[in-house]
Order: structure tokens, then sequence, then C-alpha cells
């Protein structure tokens, strides 16, 4: 076998082991991925696409509630149907967006920047923490950048109707994974626009066959959130996810997400990358050098992550996808920056760093824990049939807990809840963490702790 295809081999073996490891408890299991797995078990148990919060109802207003979109949710529900309602097959298909969205990678690397360089984007990619700690959990940004990389192989310069149609297709199917990616499309006419600027006619023709190709995906995901569909509920929707998180001053954090790229370790290790990409795409640009569309959408998709993340409260996994971009540029700007031995060498070292670093985090609390197995066992051991169970943000052990009467109360930020409230009418109330403020009087002169489990508790009525 020849050395390349040897060094891939290895580093996807790597992936294959970190990604099927402890799948089930690495990473923890938490209140996103919980609601994602709830709206899969309600499509495969009633056909509803939404989340059951009572036996038989669901979550009316879907548009506030789903993120994650049926290009994820999809997959999981067809692995859950033919496997059951537990985490390794929820999990199944997410391990097989890892390998494909490295895969793609590495093609497209290579087509950009050659053999070397990709071999080097794979090593980064399969070494990275974050990689498993997000893309391993039922979420959309690893099949999103998928469907992007997809897209991004098939935009050839030459005008292919099949290729852009397809390119069309993927880049749709990416805006539908999560809202995030919906600056997806926004990159690719920014590219499309710079590449084609002296050509209005060839531009035209281009923009109308990639829209009519993500056409249908996003007509597909504007009817999963808004089944009856109007002006009235699309733009809450809009206004809403422009500030999901209810800030009242975004001076305030923006500052401070800023700062976390000089004085915290994972934006450090992105600003760094980023650096050293810009540099390169500038000095290819200074040089007179043909600046590639691809890199152009790359750049534009990675500046527009980082504007939609400094307005959130500051959780590494909302600049993720541009730090996963990255790692596509960086191998081909440290090869042309500092040349080939000093690339392969340094590549080489931060491999062997963030190998090491993944394989120490393996028992941390954010990269492994099985509380909720344990916890939700627990209350089917613990409860009938005929008890009613009340959990309060706790949608991953809500997933879990079968043939009970079970009742669903979510807080998802200081503005937006979906639930019930009357927390009176229940046999037991299982909570994760802290109970919410409204529930807090009640629980201390109706109900009693009975199990504690990690950051789960379970509650029982006084009067049973």
């Amino acid at each position: 076998m020849p050395r390349d295809n040897l060094i891939l081999t290895f580093l996807f073996v790597i992936l294959i082991l970190f990604g099927v490891w402890r799948l089930p408890y690495s990473p923890a299991t938490w209140f996103d991925e919980g609601i994602n797995l709830g709206i899969a078990k309600g499509l495969i148990n009633h056909g509803v696409f939404s989340l059951e919060i009572a036996p038989g109802e669901f979550v009316e207003t879907r548009q506030f509630l789903i993120t994650s979109n049926y290009p994820v949710l999809l997959p999981a529900a067809l692995s859950m149907k033919l496997f059951g309602f537990n985490l390794v097959a929820a999990r199944a298909p997410m391990v097989l967006f890892l390998f494909l969205f490295s895969l793609a990678a590495y093609f497209l690397v290579k087509m950009l920047y050659g053999k070397t360089a990709a071999l080097m984007s794979v090593a980064l990619i399969v070494s990275f923490t974050p990689f498993y700690g997000n893309g391993k959990a039922v979420l959309g940004e690893i099949p999103g950048l998928f469907y992007f990389l997809c897209a991004l192989l098939l935009l050839a310069p030459e005008f292919n109707f099949n290729k852009l149609f397809l390119a069309g297709l993927f880049t749709g199917l990416s805006a539908a994974a999560k809202p995030v990616f919906l600056i997806v499309p926004a990159a690719v006419l920014v590219g499309e626009i710079v590449y084609y600027k002296n050509d209005f006619k060839i531009l035209l023709k281009r923009f109308l066959l990639i829209a009519s190709g993500a056409l249908f995906p996003l007509i597909f995901w504007l009817y999963t959130i808004l089944p009856s569909f109007s002006l009235a509920g699309l733009f809450p929707a809009f206004n809403y996810y422009s500030n999901s998180y209810a800030s009242v001053n975004f001076g305030d954090l923006i500052s401070a997400n800023f700062l976390r790229f000089f004085t915290e370790s994972t934006p450090i290790h992105f600003l760094l990358l980023f650096l050293a990409s810009a540099a390169f795409i500038f000095w290819k640009n200074k040089k007179g050098e043909d600046v590639k569309k691809v890199e152009i959408i790359l750049a534009a998709f990675i500046l527009l992550v980082l504007a939609f993340y400094l307005k959130t409260p500051g959780w590494y996994r909302y600049f993720f996808p541009a730090h996963m971009v990255l790692f596509l540029v960086f191998p081909a700007a440290a090869l042309r920056l500092i040349g080939r031995k000093a690339a392969v060498s340094l590549i080489a070292l931060l491999f062997i760093f963030q190998t090491s670093y993944t394989i120490s985090q393996r028992n941390s609390s954010l990269y492994y824990s099985d509380e909720t197995e344990i916890f939700s066992k627990y209350v089917m051991e613990t409860t009938t049939l005929d008890d009613k169970i009340f959990i309060i943000n706790a949608s991953s052990a809500a997933f879990l807990i079968e043939s009970r009467q079970v009742y669903q109360y979510l807080r998802i930020n200081p503005v937006l809840s979906f639930g019930k409230t009357d927390i009176e009418n229940y046999n037991y109330v299982a909570v994760q963490s802290a109970p919410v403020d409204i529930f807090v009087n009640t629980l201390e002169s109706d109900y009693e702790i009975q199990k504690q489990i990690g950051h789960y508790s379970l509650y029982r009525k006084l009067s049973q």
C-alpha cells in the first residue's frame, strides 16, 4: 500500500476508534441533544415532527423548538426505528457523519491544495477533541458541514448543469441542518459574485441553477417548522434567532466573547489558525495568484460564523463550524508560509498534542457521563405504568424513559419555555441540575427527594 494511503487509513482508524468509543456515554448527553432525540422519537411513535410534552400533546410552535432539523434527525430516527430508543442507535448515524465529513474534507483539500495538505487536514480533524464532543451527539454541526463540503466539491468553475444543481441541493441541505448554516447560501453567493463579477450573464445563470437546487430542501425545512405556513409565524422566528438568548446588551456580549480569543485555550487555538490562514489568502492575493472561489466561500463562511458567535453566550460550539473549516485551509497556509519540512513537523506536533488531549479528556464530565442512563433506568425501576412523571429540563432522560406517562417542562432561555407548569398533579418530579424558580416552592412543600444521581434528582409526592 502506498505511504499516503497507509497514513490516510491510519487516520480513519483513529476516527472510528474515537467515534465508537463509549458511544452512549461519550460525550455526555445534554439538553439540546435530548430535545432532538425527543423530536425524532415523536416522529417514530406518532408521525409528528415535534417534541411530545405530554401524552399525545406536542409543541406547536416548532419554529422556536426545532434547531437541528430533518437532514440530521431523519437519519437518527431511521436508526432508532431499526434498533430501538437508545443512545447507541441515535448516535450511530452521527459517527457515520464524522466519517463522511472527514472524507469530504480530504477530497476537497486534495482538489484545492494537493494530497499532502489533504492528509494534514484530516490529521488535524480526527485528533480534535471538540470534533467528537460535538459530532458524536445528535446535533447539526457536523452534518451541516458535511453537506456544505459536498456543495463545494460540486461548485466547478465550468458551467455544468448537473453539478451546479446538486451543489444547490447540498447547499439547501446544509442550510436546513441548523439555523447557523443559513449563512451557507450567503457564503456561496459571495463566492459566486466575487468570482464572476465581470460576467453578469454567467453569474445569473449559475445563481438560478444553484438556487433551484436549494429550493426544495429549504421549502421542506420551512414546512417542518411551519406546517401552516404564514409570514406571521416566519418573521417572529427569524427575529428570535437573531437574538435567541434575549440579550439586552450586545456590547457586553461581543466584548466578552472577543476577549476569549486572547485569554482561553480553544479560542486562542482558533485565532492562531485563523491568522495563519488569513495571511495565506492575503499573500496569494498580493502575489497576484488566483484566490480560488472555494477559498472565498470558506472565508465568507468563517467570518459570518464569527459574527454570529460574538452575540451568543460564548459557548465554544458556536464558533466550532468555523474552527473545523480552518482545518481545511491551515495546512496549505503552513506549507506555503513556512515550507514543507517545517509545516509537516508543525502538523505532526499538533496532531500529537490534540490526540493526547483527546485521550486525556476521556473521563472528564463533559466528554464522559453515564448518569443520564443510570437515572432513567432507576426511574423506570421505581415507578409504575400508572404513575405520572413530571420532567423539568431533563430532555435526554425523558427520551430514555419509556412506557410511562411523561410530562415535560423545558426552559430554553429566560424568555422561551415549553411544556406544562401544573407541577402539583404528578406522582414524581425529575429535575436536572437546579429546579426552575417557578417550581421551587411546590417541590419543597409537596415533594421529597427520593434519589439523586449526579446532576439528576427524583422527587416523590408526599401524599402518596
